[in-house]
């Protein structure tokens, strides 16, 4: 049975033969400290010679007792277990004071102060004894120290400018990706998925505006020194072998590490498969086709803003970085300056609250078709704009970056691009014979 030592700690919390259920366990714990009292060895022998009234109880007392001594409640846990035997003791106190307060409520001429009083004292006891988080200073600080000097909660985008303004996304932090349609957000996404799988990283997306063949064929295109996205959409592609090459690389480089789903409809779903997988980064495209139970009545901001809640708390308990995906409302395209701006994400201000990064893309080619920006300048179809403005750690600004549409792939400035795109429509012509 319990040490001397080991029955000060459990006495803290059995103070009253009440926190006992049964009878026969509060004789037990009276007999016991009847024998601390006078001083005597507290063990299963002494405990069955002293039990009260023997005679009156049943022949298998001494078995009852030796069971109680052997089972996996150890001396060294006794102000544990003593401490459970105090919270259900407390929960059916509890039950009482609500029956009583039940039957008082119903006559209004009764006084329950005392009544309620009590409860809220129990309550109050009742949540204390619940289990915390233990705070760990030292592991907090090997955490911090990885952070600093190894940088394994930093992960680069693989765009260069762009990761020169935000210095590379954070685990368990949120980075909003928008923009208005045929803007580039979704190659800008698919460029960044790309570049981290080919880094060795798990990525795992979410096709929710386009099927997943149709983003495949953007990574082919990537891939792919000659075949353009638009014969590949329009299922004419210059070569077959090398549609075939491609998809090679893609099958050795990408498996284990991309995993795409156009049909996961639900955030609980989504977050399933999420935890299934483990990966360093979530690519969810777009938010805002989410949907909710039918009988879930709120406007699509508070649905918006209960996902990326829901989305900063798994970043943050899955460590790992959450890149969304957005529309921008149509207030853009009633400004002379088309350049978007905070206010102009759809539906929610939680976007912009809960994101650790907020980056838009701008593409001027298309929103600005044949117009002059306030210097003159004509955009050409190989410029995109990625616009950082919010970055809660560094600095914000807009960078430049090249783009070729029939590559669906990004560079680092426009005389890249436009290099890459004239070597491969003469490749395209040179296969096609």
């Amino acid at each position: 049975m319990s040490k001397p030592l080991n029955l000060d700690l459990a006495k803290k919390w059995v103070e009253k033969t009440d926190v006992f259920y049964f009878d026969f366990h509060k004789n037990i714990w009276e007999t016991i400290l009847n024998l601390e009292k006078n001083k005597e060895q507290i063990d299963t022998v002494s405990v069955f010679h002293n039990y009260p009234q023997k005679k009156h109880v049943k022949k298998s007392l001494a078995y009852d007792i030796t069971c109680i001594a052997t089972e996996e409640a150890t001396p060294s846990r006794a102000e544990y277990y003593a401490k459970l035997l105090h919270g259900y003791w407390l929960r059916r106190e509890l039950g009482d004071y609500s029956k009583k307060l039940s039957n008082l409520t119903e006559d209004n001429t009764n006084d329950i102060t005392d009544l309620l009083n009590d409860s809220h004292t129990l309550i109050g006891n009742l949540i204390k004894l619940q289990p915390t988080k233990e705070f760990d200073i030292n592991e907090v600080l090997e955490e911090t120290r990885q952070s600093i000097f190894n940088r394994k909660t930093n992960i680069k985008t693989g765009i260069n400018k762009f990761d020169t303004v935000i210095s590379g996304m954070t685990r368990g932090e949120i980075t909003i990706i928008a923009g208005r349609p045929a803007n580039g957000k979704t190659t800008v996404a698919a460029n960044i998925a790309r570049n981290l799988v080919m880094s060795g990283k798990k990525v795992c997306m979410f096709n929710r505006e386009m099927p997943n063949t149709e983003m495949m064929k953007k990574f082919i295109a990537m891939e792919s020194d000659s075949i353009s996205y638009r014969n590949l959409r329009h299922g004419v592609p210059s070569s077959k072998s090398k549609v075939h090459e491609s998809m090679d690389f893609i099958h050795k480089n990408y498996k284990d590490k991309l995993f795409m789903y156009d049909d996961i409809r639900t955030l609980p779903d989504t977050f399933q498969e999420i935890k299934n997988i483990n990966p360093d980064v979530v690519i969810d495209d777009h938010i805002g086709l989410i949907e909710y139970s039918s009988n879930d009545r709120r406007d699509l901001r508070h649905k918006i803003g209960e996902t990326t809640k829901k989305y900063k708390w798994l970043a943050k308990s899955e460590d790992m970085c959450i890149i969304l995906v957005s529309q921008l409302n149509r207030n853009i395209e009633y400004r002379v300056d088309a350049v978007p701006r905070l206010s102009d994400l759809a539906e929610s201000g939680n976007l912009e609250q809960d994101a650790e990064i907020v980056a838009f893309t701008h593409y001027p080619y298309i929103s600005r078709y044949g117009e002059e920006d306030s210097t003159g300048r004509v955009w050409t179809q190989n410029e995109m704009q990625l616009v950082v403005s919010k970055n809660r750690y560094g600095t914000t600004g807009s960078v430049e970056v090249g783009y070729s549409g029939d590559s669906c792939k990004l560079f680092d400035d426009l005389k890249a691009a436009k290099s890459h795109e004239t070597e491969k429509k003469q490749l395209e012509m040179e296969e096609l014979g």
